[in-house]
């Protein structure tokens, strides 16, 4: 057995129209599907990345201090295209929740409309951290390109 990575993430949310504006008006995903209240969207190569699943608008928010997933992270093909994403947020209104430089990654978080945290991201080569000893061990402040 040989595990190759994650295939898809699927998300509860409360009204699929205002996620699916996010998803594909904002962050530009391609809805590729649906099956009852389910709507799946593909952002690379797979059948799809991410489905929504409506439950209702009584549905409580995710809570940062429970149990559960934290956030998810999409690849951003390269830097500038992740500028061009974060203030594309920015003008939609979208909660930004900061950016980061993780060392093997730059990124930026931002909340969807139920409260979940999606990161958006650029890998750094590898040979620009192999050396490193301990590459997960801090996060530095990203200014993002055109910003600085």
């Amino acid at each position: 057995m040989t595990l190759r990575g994650i295939n898809h993430v699927v998300l509860k949310v409360r009204n699929l129209h205002a996620s699916d504006h996010f998803y594909r008006e904002i962050l530009g995903m391609e809805r590729v599907g649906e099956r009852g209240r389910m709507w799946f969207y593909r952002a690379g190569g797979h059948h799809h990345d991410l489905a929504l699943m409506e439950v209702g608008a009584s549905a409580a928010s995710p809570q940062a201090q429970h149990t559960g997933l934290f956030h998810f992270c999409i690849d951003v093909s390269d830097e500038p295209s992740l500028a061009q994403l974060y203030k594309r947020c920015q003008a939609s209104g979208a909660t930004l929740l900061g950016t980061v430089d993780h060392t093997i990654m730059r990124s930026f978080y931002v909340q969807d409309p139920d409260g979940n945290v999606v990161e958006l991201g650029v890998d750094v080569p590898q040979e620009e951290w192999a050396q490193n000893a301990a590459p997960f061990a801090r996060d530095t402040a990203y200014v993002l390109p055109g910003d600085a």
